[in-house]
């Protein structure tokens, strides 16, 4: 029976592979969807231990040891990598960055295949894994800060659909493709297992409180929201909310409060505080923003968005050199192109300490709390940029400030 109770990442691969239904999806103190073994039903056939990433690590000081320095990673390299961006602007314009994932999809459906990835119903108020299927594919698109439920049936989903002989995509956070890999137990060579550079995941709870809280200020309900509204251009964070009534409410990361919070790891799982996937992918291909573009010789797009792809099997480089006729694309040295998010680490003490002041962002407003962590010249520098940014003549005066407020510079 499973106790990893600080390490579980939520991938679900336990859940779905009890044959007896023993283990349910319940959520933690903070939100978070954990599974929780009921001793009764168990009949201890280890299956949930046989196919959970995290108890594949060492164990005992040697795991403590392995997780330290890195030791029990694979450290795969990528085969080959490239920057992209898709040939049609309109593509471009409604993914987060260059719309690498969308051709991909899209090479998959034209085969009559299926994509699995995460989709945020606004009226549910909740994010789980979706299919096209179900839904549209643009209802897959751009990125969704806030924890997916993967549910008790869907990595046996995605199995029942490549055992059909189907073309087949998933998407999902380095940890959910560990944990479908794992449960899988084979490779599927009609399935590509994706992931992207993750920074953790928040609380489903958090997101759901702060919309409503949005929606008692406006008097009306939100019909859609947006983590990377491309207003300010590509590279600046940016949270949108279109309301029912016709108004709007944008903000860039460090003026929302949500995103605020998510980026200074307020909010993230305990797992995701030195995060065993995310510097070490299990997938087929791992796609991402491609901030770094500055330090090489490719097509820039004008600041509209840029994908960078890295092959980590021989099928994600076909699947990737398959679009070719629908992306902009530019074959980058590995050396240089396989950075990855680190993961992230924030002891327990320090865990508490930032919650709280998301709840000081969310409830006094993030002005309060920006004024109590920047110096008076990096708020300056902030007030400047924003004031930029907020005037549309303004932004016509200084493009160089507008869409790159996360792109890496050069040296």
């Amino acid at each position: 029976m499973l106790n990893i109770k600080n390490e579980c990442t939520g991938c679900m691969a336990c859940v779905n592979s009890c044959p007896i239904g023993a283990i349910e999806i319940k959520q933690d103190e903070y939100g978070f969807v954990m599974p929780y073994a009921d001793a009764e039903k168990c009949i201890a056939c280890g299956r949930c231990e046989g196919v959970c990433p995290i108890e594949k690590l060492p164990e005992g000081s040697a795991k403590e040891e392995a997780i330290r320095t890195g030791a029990w990673k694979s450290e795969p390299k990528p085969l080959r990598a490239w920057s992209m961006f898709h040939k049609d602007a309109e593509v471009v314009k409604k993914s987060s960055s260059g719309g690498a994932f969308y051709a991909l999809a899209e090479m998959v459906l034209e085969k009559r295949g299926i994509v699995f990835g995460c989709y945020y119903d606004i009226n549910t108020r909740s994010a789980y894994l979706a299919d096209t299927d179900s839904l549209p594919l643009d209802a897959l698109l751009t990125s969704k800060y806030v924890e997916s439920y993967i549910g008790e049936d869907g990595l046996n989903r995605v199995k029942r659909e490549a055992e059909k002989g189907r073309r087949v995509l998933f998407c999902g956070t380095p940890c959910q493709a560990a944990g479908l890999r794992s449960f899988l137990g084979r490779d599927y060579e009609n399935l590509i297992i994706a992931d992207f550079a993750c920074g953790g995941v928040a609380a489903q709870p958090y997101l759901s409180d702060y919309i409503a809280s949005l929606e008692g200020e406006r008097g009306s309900k939100i019909r859609r929201i947006s983590f990377r509204d491309k207003h300010y251009g590509w590279g600046q964070y940016c949270f949108l909310a279109e309301f029912e009534d016709g108004s709007i409410y944008r903000k860039t990361a460090m003026s929302d409060p949500y995103f605020f919070s998510f980026l200074r790891s307020s909010m993230q799982r305990l797992s995701c505080h030195g995060c065993h996937f995310a510097d070490a992918h299990k997938s087929d291909v791992c796609l991402s923003d491609f901030w770094r573009c500055d330090f090489f010789d490719v097509e820039r797009n004008d600041r509209k968005g840029l994908s960078m792809a890295l092959a980590f099997s021989e099928k994600g480089c076909r699947a990737l050199e398959s679009l070719e006729s629908v992306m902009h694309m530019d074959e980058l040295p590995i050396e240089g192109a396989s950075y990855h998010l680190r993961s992230r680490f924030c002891p327990e003490t320090k865990l508490e300490e930032i919650r709280r002041d998301m709840t000081t962002a969310l409830h006094k407003g993030v002005k309060v709390l920006r004024e109590s962590l920047l110096t008076e010249e990096q708020l300056a520098a902030f007030e400047e940029r924003q004031r930029i940014m907020d005037d549309e003549n303004e932004r016509r005066l200084h493009p160089e400030v507008v869409g790159n407020g996360q792109i890496v510079p050069k040296p």
